[in-house]
C-alpha cells in the first residue's frame, strides 16, 4: 500500500513519516513524499512505484525507511536504519527500498533496540521523496543536546547536502540562538552569512513551533535550496536529556514581553539562589510584596497564583517591573518613575508608557490607604518585633511533622516580610519625595539633587547595620587593650584565634563576643540564602574580619555637626523648597533607621527557618532519604516533602545534579534591566566613560585620593588595607565591618538606601553606587579620585 502524507492517519507508518505529516500539517515547506506501508521485496511492484514517482514530479529522488518505533520519545535510533538520496532511476528507486527493509533486520539495529528500547516495533514503512537541490543545509535542536541549554537553540550547517554534515565529511557552522533571537544577527554574521539573518530567524522559529507542538525538545533537519527557500525533512524528539538544566526552576518559561530588573533584589540575594530558598525565602519576600501592594489596593491576594514581584530565572531573582506597575496602574499619584527610582534609585530609559487601569475615584481612595499604611510605619515594626519574638521552629519532630511545621513557618516568614516592608515603605516614599520636590517633577534626577538628598540622611542614630560596625569596633578596641592576648590573637590562624577567644581570653573579651553572636549572629553575607553560614554558625569568618580590624588600629571618624551641614544642603536651594525639605527631613530620618531594624528582625525569622531546613536534613539523612545536609537546600520545599512521603532515591540524584549545576550558573552575568525574559551576556558589556571618568550615584559625599582593591569574595576582603577603597559589585551587611578601614566605597549596584550606602554614611566615607562597569574599569593597586558628591570616578595616572 501506497499513501499520500494526507492519508497515513491510523496506520502504523513510523515515526519519520508521522513527523514529515505533522510538519506539513502545521504550515512547513515539506517536500512532496509518498510512504511504502511494511512493503515486501517480492510484493513491490514497478507500474505502482513508477506512478507514484510520476505524481512526486521530475528530479532525484530520496528514499528513506520509517520504522514504526523510530524518532519516538524514547529513542530516536538515529543512524540505525538507512537512507539513499539522489536517486533517478526507478531500478535505483527499487534497490535502496529492498535495502531499507533488509536494514530493519540489521545487528546493529537489534543491538541498539535490545539496548534501550526493548520490544520495539521494527516494522519498516519506506518513504519516497522529492529531493532538494541544497545549497546549504542542516539540523536545528529546540535545545542544546550536548550541555542541556533549554534557553537557546542550536543550529549546524553545511554548504550543499546535508549527508556531509551527518556523516563528518565536512565541518559544520554552529549557531547558538538565544530563543528570542535576541542575538540572531551576531550569530549570523559569525559564519559570514552563510544562512543569513533572515533564514536563520526561519530555522529558529520552525524549531519552537515544532517544539510547542510535540510539547518537547526536537531536533529537525532542513535544507535551503539554491532559490534561498527552507524545506524541512525531518523531526524527532530529542531524547535522554536530563530534567535538570538552568532553566528548569524558571518562574515564567516560553517568551514574554515582561520586564525584569535585578535592582534591589540583586543586591538583597545577589547571585544564584538555591532552590530550597526560591521557595522559602524568595517566596516569603514575594508574598510580603503582594500584602504591601495589597494595602494600597494596586493587587489583591487572592488574585495570586504564583510569584508576582520576585521571580526566577538561572537560579537568580529578579524583580518584575512589569508587574510593579500595579501601582501607576492603580493608585494615584504613583508614577512609573517612582517606582523604577524605589526599586534601582534610578529611572531607566526606554520603558513602555503605563496608563492608569482604575478609574479615578478608585485610584484616589487607593492613594488614601496607601498613605494610611506608609503613616502607620510604627505599628509594623512592633506588629514585626512581636511576631520574630515567638517565632519558634520545634526541630525535635518527626521529619513528616517538622516539614508541616516549616510549612506554617513559610507562611509566615511571608507575613514578616511584609510588616517589613510595610514599615521600611516609608523611606522609599520620602526618598523619591525628596527628588520630585527638587526636580520639581520636571526633570532626572541628577548627581547634585543625590548629594542634597543624601546629606539629609547623614549621621542617623540608631542603625542596625552600623550598629555592627560599631560593637566590632569597640571590641577590636578591647582586645588592643590586652596587649599579650592581642599579640596572640592577631598572629593565630583563624580558626586558632576563634578558640583563643573561646576558651583563652580574658573574661569581658568572651562576653563581648557572646553579646556580639547574640544580636548580630543571625546576620552573614547574603543573609536570605539559607544555604549561606551565618556568623554563629561559621563564627571564624566573623573571626578573620576581627583580626583585620584589630591590626589596623583605632580608626578616625569624620566627626559630623549634622546640624550644620543639613544647613549647608539645604542653602543650595530655593526658600520654598527649602522649607518643604525641612519639615520632611524628621520623618526621612527615623523612616531609614526603621527599615534597618525591620530589615534584622526579617532576617531573624529567615535564621530560625534555616535551623529548622538544618534540622530536618539530619532527620532526612538518618533515614537514607540524603546523602549530606547540603542537599536538602537543593530541592524546594514542596519537593521536600514529596521525597518524605515517597521516598524516592531518584530526589538524591535531582539534588546532587542541581548543585553541580549551581555552580556554572554563578558564572553567568546579566544586565541590570532585561526586556523580555532575562538572557544571560554573550559577552563583556562595555562601559561607558564621560571625559575618562566612570560616574555612578553619590551616595556619601567627600572626595578622597585612594589605591583601590577589587573584592570579589570575602577571601578577597580579607586582604583590604586601611585607607584602601573597596571596589565591589554589591555590599550588604556581611561586608559593612570592613568599612571601619576602608578610605571609600565603590559598587557596580545599590541605591542611596541600600546598607551599604547608609552605613558609609555613617561613617563618613565618600560612597558611589550604581557605577556600571567599576570592576573592570579599574584594578587593584591603581591610584583614583573618588567624588562622592558628584559620583564620580578618575584614575590618577602616574
Amino acid at each position: 500500500m501506497i499513501l499520500r502524507l494526507s492519508e497515513i492517519d491510523g496506520h502504523p507508518v513510523g515515526g519519520k513519516a508521522k513527523g514529515l505529516k505533522i510538519l506539513k500539517e502545521l504550515g512547513f515547506n515539506v517536500p512532496e513524499a509518498v510512504v511504502l506501508l511494511h512493503p515486501e521485496p517480492g510484493e513491490l511492484q514497478d507500474a505502482a512505484i513508477m506512478h507514484h514517482l510520476g505524481k512526486l514530479g521530475p528530479g532525484p529522488k530520496a528514499v528513506r525507511s520509517s520504522a514504526v518505533s523510530e524518532d519516538g520519545h524514547s529513542a530516536s535510533f538515529a543512524g540505525q536504519f538507512e537512507s539513499y538520496l539522489h536517486l533517478q532511476s526507478l531500478e535505483e528507486v527499487k534497490s535502496a527500498i529492498i535495502k531499507c527493509i533488509d536494514a530493519a533486520g540489521a545487528g546493529r539495529v537489534k543491538s541498539y533496540s535490545g539496548s534501550l528500547l526493548s520490544g520495539a516495533d521494527l516494522r519498516i514503512s519506506v518513504i519516497l521523496q522529492n529531493m532538494v537541490d541544497a545549497k546549504v543545509a542542516g539540523v536545528v535542536f529546540s535545545v542544546n543536546p550536548v550541555n542541556n541549554r533549554r534557553d537557546k537553540i542550536m543550529v549546524n550547517a553545511v554548504a550543499g547536502q546535508g549527508e556531509d554534515l551527518v556523516s563528518g565529511k565536512k565541518d559544520a557552522f554552529h549557531y547558538e540562538v538565544f530563543r528570542s533571537g535576541s542575538n540572531l544577527g551576531t550569530e549570523a554574521v559569525k559564519n559570514d552569512l552563510l544562512i543569513d539573518k533572515t533564514l536563520l530567524g526561519q530555522i529558529v522559529e520552525g524549531a519552537k513551533k515544532a517544539e510547542c507542538f510535540f510539547n518537547t525538545p526536537v531536533d529537525l533537519e532542513w535544507a535551503i535550496d539554491g532559490s534561498g527557500i527552507l524545506n524541512w525533512l525531518q523531526v524527532r524528539p530529542v531524547t535522554a536529556l536530563s530534567g535538570v538544566h538552568f532553566n528548569e526552576l524558571d518562574t515564567v518559561k516560553g517568551e514574554s514581553n515582561d520586564i525584569w530588573t535585578l535592582g534591589n533584589i540583586g543586591e538583597m540575594m545577589p547571585g544564584v539562589a538555591t532552590p530550597l530558598t526560591s521557595s522559602v525565602s524568595a517566596e516569603a519576600i514575594d508574598y510580603g510584596m503582594v500584602l504591601l501592594a495589597q494595602r494600597g489596593g494596586a493587587f489583591r491576594m487572592r488574585d495570586r497564583s504564583g510569584p508576582r514581584y520576585i521571580q526566577m530565572f538561572y537560579n537568580r531573582l529578579f524583580i518584575n517591573m512589569s508587574n510593579m506597575m500595579d501601582y501607576p496602574k492603580k493608585i494615584w499619584l504613583n508614577k512609573p518613575e517612582d517606582v523604577q527610582f524605589a526599586l534601582s534609585g534610578k529611572v531607566f530609559d526606554g520603558l513602555p508608557a503605563v496608563l492608569p487601569e482604575a478609574s479615578f475615584p478608585v485610584r484616589f481612595l487607593n492613594f488614601i490607604r496607601q498613605i494610611s499604611t506608609t503613616l502607620r510605619a510604627g505599628r509594623y515594626l512592633e506588629e514585626l518585633r512581636s511576631l520574630e519574638a515567638g517565632f519558634r521552629i520545634d526541630i525535635s519532630l518527626p521529619a513528616a511533622e517538622l516539614h508541616e511545621k516549616l510549612e506554617e513557618g513559610r507562611l509566615l516568614l511571608g507575613i514578616g516580610f511584609g510588616h517589613h516592608l510595610m514599615a521600611s515603605a516609608q523611606s522609599g516614599t520620602m526618598y523619591s519625595a525628596f527628588m520630585r520636590i527638587m526636580t520639581g517633577d520636571k526633570r532626572k534626577p541628577g548627581a547634585s539633587d543625590h548629594h542634597i538628598a543624601t546629606m539629609l540622611l547623614l549621621d542617623i542614630p540608631e542603625i542596625e547595620s552600623a550598629d555592627a560596625v560599631k560593637t566590632l569596633e569597640r571590641f577590636a578596641k578591647t582586645i588592643r587593650s590586652h596587649k599579650e592576648f592581642c599579640e596572640m590573637f592577631i598572629q593565630s590562624a583563624s580558626a586558632g584565634a576563634l578558640e583563643l577567644i573561646e576558651k583563652n581570653s580574658p573574661e569581658e573579651i568572651r562576653e563581648q563576643f557572646r553579646l556580639f553572636l547574640e544580636r548580630h549572629g543571625h546576620r552573614c553575607v547574603r543573609e536570605s540564602e539559607l544555604r549561606e553560614k551565618t556568623w554563629a554558625e561559621k563564627p571564624v569568618q566573623l573571626i578573620q574580619i576581627l583580626q583585620t580590624r584589630v591590626k589596623a588600629g583605632e580608626v578616625r571618624h569624620v566627626a559630623h555637626d549634622t546640624k550644620k551641614e543639613i544647613t549647608l544642603a539645604l542653602s543650595k536651594l530655593r526658600p520654598v523648597t527649602r522649607i518643604i525639605l525641612r519639615s520632611m527631613i524628621p520623618t526621612a530620618r527615623k523612616a531609614v533607621a526603621r527599615r534597618e531594624i525591620t530589615k534584622a528582625l526579617s532576617i531573624k525569622m529567615v535564621d530560625t527557618i534555616r535551623r529548622g531546613y538544618n534540622a530536618l536534613a539530619l532527620k532526612l539523612i538518618s533515614e537514607q532519604l540524603l546523602d549530606d545536609p547540603d542537599q536538602v537546600y537543593f530541592l524546594t520545599h514542596e519537593e521536600i516533602g514529596k521525597l518524605i512521603a515517597d521516598k524516592d532515591p531518584g530526589w538524591k540524584t535531582k539534588a546532587a545534579r542541581r548543585r553541580e549545576l549551581l555552580a556554572e550558573t554563578d558564572k553567568l552575568f546579566f544586565e541590570e534591566i532585561s526586556f523580555g525574559i532575562p538572557e544571560p551576556l554573550e559577552e563583556e558589556q562595555p562601559f561607558e566613560l564621560k571625559e575618562g571618568q566612570l560616574a555612578g550615584t553619590p551616595v556619601s559625599s567627600g572626595i578622597v585620593e585612594a589605591t583601590v582593591r577589587i573584592i570579589h569574595t570575602l577571601e578577597d576582603a580579607e586582604q583590604l588595607k586601611e585607607g584602601e577603597i573597596m571596589v565591589a559589585s554589591f555590599t550588604d551587611i556581611g561586608w559593612t565591618p570592613y568599612f571601619s578601614i576602608i578610605a571609600g566605597l565603590i559598587t557596580e549596584i545599590g541605591s542611596p538606601l541600600s546598607h551599604g550606602a547608609v552605613v558609609a554614611r555613617e561613617y563618613g566615607i565618600p560612597a558611589v553606587v550604581a557605577a556600571k562597569g567599576a570592576k573592570k574599569f579599574l584594578k587593584t593597586g591603581e591610584k583614583i579620585r573618588l567624588d562622592g558628591e558628584q559620583g564620580l570616578i578618575e584614575k590618577i595616572l602616574p
